[in-house]
């Protein structure tokens, strides 16, 4: 921005002028006259075309801020989310891995286990010890990749909450069951608002107003000169000190045996690149934003799938389940298949609900919005 901004006052600064001087030497210097001068430059309608690209450029700099800010948000946000389900597959797997272990010691301390249902129990509490570590060595890779993309040195971050909960506004995330947004919404939306697209539109700009500036090469510039000019006695015709001024003008590089025409005829052609350019631009974000929102609408409907039909009786599946070994009223391998539907179950929906959550963050990349206010606006 600040490089933008400097190269505005740099295209719109006046030409320094020349200073130098004409000395005659030998018998060439009688009767001519010494000089000390300056000449300077008149670019003529040329000063002002080059300012205003360099605008243009200005603010295709600030577009491209913007992009990598949009870009950054989305990508801290999805690391955010994954760590955040990392760490709740790991207190659900912690969770776990002790229910195996109470039920293991039950077993062994019930005298009329089976031998089967002791080594069952064994095998579930191993299982689980393994799950445990997977989940442990998840988290910490995911809690690197968010470091990373925090780009910190010296303290590792970890999430504010504890786990990952249908805490919807927490996550500045629409509920999916009161969701007005329709896909031509977030399209007209996105295409009026998207920096990359604005920056293309001023692409165009630049290349028109880069043609306005090789055609004023055919304005010849106007170089003025002036300075003190004066004879010494030595050199007089008159054999005293004689002083006085000159003056002269002069048009610069006039267009009589070269006309530009290449350099304008490629400045006609990157206008039309430009445009095609702009095209090709509109077509990658429709296309990206259609992306976005096909998997935002597949993430929703899941964990409102979820929601409505799976979760409803898991936890009480997983209590009456316990309840029932412990009573006697089934055997183990009837409990581990529950408690294996169950975390099932558990891990589908915190999968479920991380996607939707990340979904709907690339939702608002490809609409270019930060803020979840201005979803209000559509």
């Amino acid at each position: 921005i600040e490089i933008a901004k400097n190269t505005i006052k740099k295209e719109n600064a006046l030409k320094n002028p020349s200073v130098g001087t004409f000395q005659s030497i030998g018998k060439t210097a009688k009767g001519n006259a010494q000089e000390v001068g300056v000449d300077y430059v008149i670019e003529i309608l040329k000063r002002g075309k080059r300012k205003n690209i360099a605008k243009i450029q200005s603010n295709i700099a600030q577009d491209d801020k913007n992009i990598q800010k949009i870009n950054l948000v989305a990508e801290v946000k999805a690391t955010y989310f994954t760590l955040l389900l990392k760490k709740t597959n790991l207190k659900l797997m912690d969770e776990q891995s002790k229910l195996s272990k109470e039920i293991l010691d039950n077993i062994i301390n019930d005298k009329s286990s089976l031998k089967t249902d002791i080594i069952q129990a064994k095998i579930a509490y191993n299982r689980s010890i393994m799950y445990r570590n997977i989940a442990k060595n998840e988290f910490i890779s995911a809690q690197n990749d968010f470091n990373a993309i925090m780009n910190i040195k010296t303290v590792n971050y970890d999430t504010l909450e504890d786990s990952l909960t249908n805490d919807y506004s927490r996550f500045l995330t629409v509920d999916p069951e009161n969701n007005s947004l329709t896909f031509e919404k977030i399209k007209e939306f996105a295409l009026n608002n998207r920096y990359d697209i604005k920056k293309a539109k001023k692409g165009i700009d630049i290349a028109n107003a880069n043609l306005k500036l090789v055609k004023s090469k055919l304005i010849p510039d106007l170089t003025l000169e002036g300075g003190y000019a004066y004879k010494t006695k030595g050199i007089s015709d008159y054999h005293a000190f004689e002083s006085g001024a000159y003056a002269g003008a002069k048009f610069n590089d006039v267009p009589i045996i070269y006309h530009y025409q290449p350099e304008i005829k490629n400045a006609k052609l990157e206008i039309e690149k430009a445009k095609l350019e702009y095209e090709d631009t509109e077509i990658d974000a429709i296309r990206n934003i259609t992306d976005a929102w096909e998997r935002y609408s597949i993430t929703r409907e899941n964990l409102i799938f979820y929601n409505n039909e799976l979760l409803k009786n898991s936890k009480e599946l997983l209590e009456e389940s316990i309840k029932s070994l412990n009573d006697k009223k089934i055997n183990l391998s009837s409990f581990l298949v529950s408690k294996k539907l169950y975390l099932e179950l558990i891990l589908g929906y915190e999968e479920a609900l991380a996607e939707y959550y990340i979904s709907f963050s690339e939702l608002l990349k490809e609409m270019n919005i930060n803020n979840l206010d201005e979803i209000e606006t559509i």
